[in-house]
């Protein structure tokens, strides 16, 4: 399961790239899940563990405590116990990491409800061990498949579609400008220099400018001629959305390269 989770996770990841970072590393991506299959047994037991001590074993001890001295038996204390753990656990997370109150308790209690329900199952029913886990491989693969279906259903991110005069314009972002003309000529200020490592120099100049179509891996969007600036980064991709259309250059890995992004201007 976690193994499927996280194999949904990278890969999402990588189709909602916008600027296309990461599709070279699926080898590397394959490699960390493999690791990750050979270790998930490790990993699972930690993971029980840590569940079990902040979870479990609190609200078995919580619910027996009050199923002994109410006429409620102790089972039924066991939601409310989790709970109220969890609004306790949610006050610290919430304000380390920003998050919402309301968001953090409802994901703390979502994670300690199914183990605890198996556990407050298990314990009502009088049912062994083993019989719990093989009733877990149940929920489990059902959930895999889902996840999968889901992955697979997952819309992925597609760059907008612009004609030759959606392009004509103003373009800034990150101290570069193009200024695209109607008649195919251009104006580049502080074009970045890129030598494969990183930005070592800028550029400006006065050329011309071609829609350019996707090709060998490249998105559609503009090939720049400018005569004073041949090093620096002269083709560049179509990102955003069609309401907010970007350009866009890549530059050094492409898993993890520089991206200088540049938005139409309006008004």
């Amino acid at each position: 399961m976690l193994f499927c989770g996280v194999l949904y996770a990278c890969l999402a990841s990588l189709a909602d790239e916008p600027y296309g970072r990461g599709y070279g590393g699926a080898i590397g991506v394959l490699f960390w899940l493999a690791v990750l299959f050979f270790l998930s047994p490790f990993i699972v037991l930690a993971l029980g563990f840590v569940h079990s001590l902040l979870f479990t074993t609190p609200v078995m001890t919580a619910s027996n405590f009050a199923g002994a001295r109410t006429r409620m038996s102790a089972p039924y204390w066991a939601l409310p116990a989790l709970l109220l753990l969890s609004v306790g656990y949610a006050v610290p997370i919430s304000m380390v990491s920003g998050s919402s109150y309301v968001a953090t308790f409802c994901w703390i209690s979502a994670v300690g409800i199914p183990p605890v329900a198996v556990s407050v199952f298990a314990r009502m029913r009088q049912v062994s061990r083993l019989r719990v886990r093989l009733y877990a491989l149940v929920p489990i693969a059902v959930a895999m498949v889902v996840t999968f279906f889901v992955g697979a259903a997952a819309p992925t991110y597609r760059p907008p579609v612009l004609e030759r005069a959606d392009y004509v314009g103003e373009w800034a972002g990150d101290g570069t400008i193009l200024e695209l003309g109607a008649g195919g000529e251009v104006t580049a200020k502080m074009l970045p220099v890129h030598d494969g490592h990183e930005v070592i120099d800028h550029c400006s100049g006065h050329g011309t400018w071609i829609p350019a179509e996707a090709e060998y891996g490249n998105r559609a969007g503009v090939s720049l001629s400018i005569p004073d600036c041949k090093t620096a980064e002269l083709r560049w991709g179509v990102a955003g959305t069609e309401g907010r259309p970007e350009l866009f250059v890549l530059m050094g890995d492409p898993d993890a390269g520089e991206v200088t992004v540049l938005r139409k201007q309006t008004g």
